[in-house]
């Protein structure tokens, strides 16, 4: 490579992914050129040089290559010291790879040993003696170090190897490393890159043994978006891999079990029965867990928890694992007795102290959330700045202040500044108190019940209280998530720790002394609420196991929410709690041995406990309540069939929960006209549903979800089909069930079916005739979306049913993470239909020509397949044939290989075009300079010609357009990210 200069064909702008660096005459035309071909093949971006560099030329050219590439091969072969410019780049390679950790070398000995490469031989040092009598010593001994260094670096070796094995192993190993960098950071993380490559070092994935790692900082500082990061760049490395978050919100038993369930999940692929609890998890783990080397990322676990005693000190793991701990609590990574423990077994720990963001870099992250960009306007450029060192650069006070400043006018910022400034620096909470004052009244009431008892709660509940106390929460809420206060995940509230103690310290501050004079109080002395309470809203008393009075709720007045453990309420209770709206009794007693307890405005009402009669066990008083919305009953081991509902009549969503004996459902279900979420789980002796459930008259006929998970359900009854606006209907798990009725088939409004779990073994006709809607089956590894998609994920069968032709109001098709070895043509005939073929983590190796009958596709969604050859068919998609501008879009999440399909799109179609370019690492290069090089490079490679050094981005642009149309036919990749658009 040293004797010659770039292929423009190939070099010319951009970066690269590999930099070939070897002696021309030595390999140019055997093991090089094999490699360069395979690679390329595979989509790799490489620089060769293909020409002699003739006298006088400019080495500054190549050099430029190898700033640009990320990865390099230096071919060491007999010849190679006998190049200056095979020095020179190797010399060059060196500095690069040790200015970024980026950056890697990967050197290949030709026919010579790393002895000799270091210099122990004769082999290399005649060339090198050479060199310095003509240039001098200053200039040689670079090259002695560079030689000497790289040939330290783990490498190959092809002397008595195979060169087809080592070309494939050494692809495969760039491959790996471009796959990781490709899932690099999210656009929204700022400064995080070095905080990255500092846990990789301490996490050395190339060593054997086990290591820890454990990030430690305050919470908001940005521990948890560090953990992903990396566990999104290394999870290839490794045999099996989980992310468990939030460990310390699920310490609790049930919550462990929960834990264990999914990390069982994720490194083994199987699930851990219902039953299970803690200790039987425990063994299960232990047991399977040194099996394989794995990655375990444990978020927010603090050293009380049960699971982090587990998992540091009972665990045994397979050499080359790790574990990677986020924590808050700073006392955890005080390991002294525990770290000897650890060591004993081979096991080491590394601590990673989160610190404060750069000032840069915090400016930067607060410009993004409140202006959008990346700069503020110059108006208010300085106060920005100030805004940021106030901050003292905590990821979240930047992200939640941001957010509000951008909801308020731009000359309400010197006010705000000025609040900020009085704020003592290190007390980060009064700092977000600022969005927090921000709020309206009923806004602040909903901040603070969430803070206090509503963390990851489900919202449907909590929006059924504050309506009933006219708090707006559907305008509330949303103000509460723009300004970043809250965030909704999966119907369920989810707040920073740092915002959840932020409100329960405003809760605390109402009376330091006096816990019975705040608002809200949890685990209350009854003593106390009998001494004050009276501004009360919302508590939870200490577990108790006496019986309550009167006496002990008349000043909660004003209650709202009570949550008990345990207790029962005795003697008379009239007009008690008048303004209660949600009970939530876990443990509750199996009979209510209070008289006249009736709630007149409660609506949401959550027990749990072994109610054992059929007429409620004096409960009844309570349900009856005239604006009850909400009903979850869970825990019964005795109760065999349900009381009557006729009472409930305003009630729209009811759980039945855990019944074990369970087996028949009271028909006055049916009279339960205002119905619109009915749940029933883990009924395992409830065999059917009552008929009364889709009778035209009074019937439930408002039911939009119908849930049956874990039962022993055997069919549905023929009056199902009167429920006319059901939309979803779940029977996960209900593996009594072996058919559909005809009656599903009535359902118009039926939107989505998940038939997972069951022992369906064939699909009754009317499935086929469903149009823009969701059906979701695994009990034979199909998944079939008709709504949007149509994947078949987790599928263990070899071909997709013939029937799959006969679907309507079908717009795409998708084959996730299936083991299909191909795909059949069964989709012939339907080119009438807008399908966007989706192949996601399939070991699928080829399409057949079928999928070309879909011809009005635009997108197509291919991530981590095995294809190698497109077919004809899928080049029709493209229609080269034709006039008119074509852009397909292929999309898909980071480290899936959209790339390199691209690529193989570009290789087979580029020679039909007369000019054709590969625009790669778009989103790397969307700063202006990035641009201005990303255009250079397209007019260079469709026209041939450089834009000259100065010109800016938006002349640049201009001048591109003027030139783009003059080539009739084009073909031009752009990866990852498109920023260029001409008709």
């Amino acid at each position: 490579m040293g004797n010659a200069r770039a292929n423009s064909g190939i070099a010319k702008g951009g970066h690269f992914d590999v930099f070939l660096n070897f002696r021309g005459s030595d390999t140019r035309n055997t093991f090089t050129d094999c490699l360069y071909e395979f690679m390329n093949h595979k989509g790799i971006r490489i620089f060769r040089d293909e020409e002699m560099l003739g006298p006088g030329k400019n080495i500054s050219e190549i050099l430029g290559a190898v700033e640009c590439s990320q990865i390099y091969i230096p071919i060491f072969s007999r010849g190679y010291t006998s190049s200056r410019w095979c020095l020179r780049e190797l010399t060059c390679m060196l500095e690069c790879s040790c200015r970024s950790t980026r950056k890697d070398i990967l050197p290949v000995f030709y026919d010579v040993e790393p002895s000799d490469v270091k210099l122990e031989t004769e082999l290399y040092n005649s060339a090198l003696n050479k060199h310095e009598e003509e240039l001098g010593c200053t200039e040689v001994k670079p090259w002695k170090d560079a030689l000497t260094k790289v040939a330290g670096i783990k490498g190959w070796c092809l002397k008595g190897q195979r060169h087809g094995k080592v070309i494939a192993d050494i692809t495969e190993k760039v491959l790996q490393k471009i796959t990781i960098r490709q899932r690099y950071l999210p656009t929204d993380l700022v400064g995080i890159d070095d905080h990255v490559e500092a846990i990789k070092k301490l996490l050395s994935c190339d060593t054997s043994g086990v290591r820890f790692v454990i990030i430690h900082g305050i919470g908001g500082i940005g521990k948890t978006a560090l953990a992903e990061t990396v566990f999104s760049q290394i999870s290839s490395q490794f045999e099996g891999h989980s992310f468990l978050s939030n460990i310390n919100e699920s310490s609790s038993c049930c919550g462990i079990v929960k834990m264990q369930r999914k990390l069982v999940a994720d490194l083994f692929g199987f699930s851990l029965r219902e039953t299970i609890d803690c200790k039987e998890g425990n063994s299960t783990i232990k047991e399977i867990l040194p099996n394989k080397r794995v990655l375990l990322v444990l978020d927010d676990m603090d050293k009380k928890d049960q699971f982090f005693n587990e998992v540091m000190n009972s665990y045994s793991y397979d050499p080359g694992s790790r574990i990677i701990i986020t924590t808050r609590d700073f006392l955890m990574t005080n390991v002294d007795g525990l770290e000897e423990n650890i060591l004993q077994q081979s096991r080491q720990i590394f601590l990673f102290e989160m610190k404060e963001m750069h000032f840069d870099h915090a400016l930067l992250l607060f410009n993004k959330h409140a202006f959008h960009t990346d700069s503020a306007p110059c108006e208010l450029y300085d106060l920005s700045r100030e805004v940021v060192e106030l901050t003292g650069g905590l990821p979240l006070a930047l992200e939640v202040i941001g957010s509000h400043l951008r909801t308020i006018s731009r000359a309400k910022w010197t006010t705000t500044l000025t609040k900020l400034k009085e704020v003592p620096h290190e007390k980060v909470q009064q700092r977000l108190k600022i969005s927090y004052d921000a709020l309206g009244c009923e806004g602040q009431q909903i901040f603070l019940d969430i803070a206090c008892f509503l963390v990851n709660k489900k919202k449907n509940n909590a929006m059924h209280m504050w309506e009933a106390c006219s708090f707006y929460p559907e305008v509330e809420i949303e103000v509460l998530i723009h300004k970043s206060l809250i965030k909704i995940n999966q119907d369920r509230i989810w707040m920073h720790n740092q915002l959840r103690d932020l409100g329960r310290d405003i809760v605390r501050q109402e009376n330091i002394r006096n816990p019975g004079d705040r608002s809200r109080s949890w685990f209350l002395k009854m003593s106390q609420a009998k001494k004050g309470a009276k501004n009360m809203v919302a508590l939870t008393p200490r577990r108790s196991r006496h019986n309550f009075t009167c006496e002990d709720f008349t000043n909660l007045k004003n209650a709202r929410f009570l949550k008990l453990y345990g207790g029962n309420f005795a003697g008379t209770c009239e007009d008690i709690l008048p303004e209660l709206r949600w009970l939530c009794w876990r443990n509750c007693p199996s009979q209510l041995l209070a008289n006249n307890f009736v709630l007149n405005h409660l609506v949401v009402l959550n027990l749990s406990g072994n109610i054992t009669t059929e007429k409620w066990s004096g409960w009844v008083e309570i349900m009856v309540a005239s604006e009850l919305k909400v009903l979850k009953i869970a825990g019964s081991m005795s109760l065999i069939k349900t009381p009557r509902f006729s009472e409930f009549m305003s009630l729209e969503r009811l759980v039945l929960k855990d019944f074990q004996m369970l087996a028949e459902i009271d028909p006055s279900i049916g009279e339960l006209q205002r119905l619109k979420y009915l749940k029933i789980k883990w009924c395992p002796h409830l065999k059917e549903l009552p008929k009364e459930i889709g009778y035209s008259i009074g019937n439930i006929r408002g039911l939009s979800r119908l849930v049956m998970e874990d039962t022993g359900l055997v069919e549905l009854p023929e009056t199902i089909k009167g429920l006319v606006d059901l939309k979803h209907l779940c029977m996960v798990n209900c593996t009594c069930l072996n058919s559909l009725s005809d009656a599903i088939g009535e359902l118009k409004s039926l939107i989505e079916l998940d038939l997972s779990g069951t022992t369906i073994g064939n699909l009754p006709r009317f499935i086929w005739n469903f149009e823009h809607r969701t059906l979701r089956m695994n009990s034979i590894g199909i998944r079939i979306h008709l709504m949007r998609d149509l994947p078949m994920q987790g599928q263990s069968a070899r071909h997709l049913p013939h029937s799959i032709s006969n679907l309507r109001g079908f717009p795409s098709l998708s084959m996730d993470n299936t083991r299909s070895v191909e795909f059949l043509g069964i989709v012939n005939g339907r080119g009438d239909v807008e399908s966007s073929p989706s192949l996601n983590r399939t070991t699928l190796n080829s399409l057949r020509d079928a999928v070309g009958e879909i011809r009005t596709a635009t997108e197509l969604y291919q991530s981590g397949t095995a294809i190698g050859q497109l077919p004809s068919a899928i080049r029709k998609l493209l229609s080269c044939d034709t006039s008119g501008v074509q852009c397909p879009i292929i999309y898909g999440i980071d480290g899936i290989r959209k790339m390199t399909i691209a690529k193989t799109i570009f290789n087979q179609l580029s020679s039909h075009f007369e000019a054709h370019s590969f625009l790669s690492t778009i989103q790397e290069s969307s700063n202006c300079y990035g641009i201005v090089r990303m255009q250079r490079k397209s007019v260079a490679d469709l026209f041939g010609f450089f834009l000259r050094e100065t010109i800016d981005r938006k002349k640049e642009i201009i001048r591109s357009k003027k030139y783009y149309p003059t080539s009739a036919s084009y073909l031009e990749i752009q990866a990852d990210w498109g920023f260029l658009r001409w008709p």
